[in-house]
């Protein structure tokens, strides 16, 4: 990655939490309320790269589940990893097994979504069984 691009994501990164900042402390309650969550999750999800926001629908889609299908059937469910994901230190990792196709392998070792995305497999079977009766 250049240092022009890493300038220009960091720049991108410290607008939205500006623009968070100058609506003042009502406001951003109000915002975190109407999406469902607190105000440092709030800032924890602007305050990531537009590239980290595109790890969980990857990492679901090589697990074998489909993130919008999940995000229609289980918005909270689906909204809860995001935040979760968008507080994770682990984003290197998860993006370079992700290149590697070897997140279905390893995501268990470090990702703090790892139980809820097996539980979500364990239900996949289950459904489609309860379908084919």
């Amino acid at each position: 990655m250049h240092l022009s691009e890493l300038a220009q994501r960091w720049w991108q990164r410290r607008s939205g939490l500006r623009e968070l900042d100058g609506l003042g402390h009502d406001a951003l309650r109000e915002l975190a309320r109407d999406v469902a969550m607190n105000e440092v999750d709030l800032y924890n999800l602007v305050s990531r790269n537009a590239s980290d926001a595109g790890l969980l629908p990857r990492l679901l889609a090589n697990t074998g589940l489909d993130a919008d299908r999940l995000s229609l059937q289980q918005p909270v469910v689906m909204r809860d990893m995001a935040i979760v994901c968008a507080g994770c230190a682990m984003t290197q990792r998860c993006r370079r097994e992700l290149d590697r196709d070897e997140a279905d392998l390893n995501y268990r070792q470090y990702c703090p979504n790892a139980d809820t995305i097996g539980a979500l497999r364990q239900e996949r079977p289950r459904r489609a069984r309860l379908r084919a009766v």
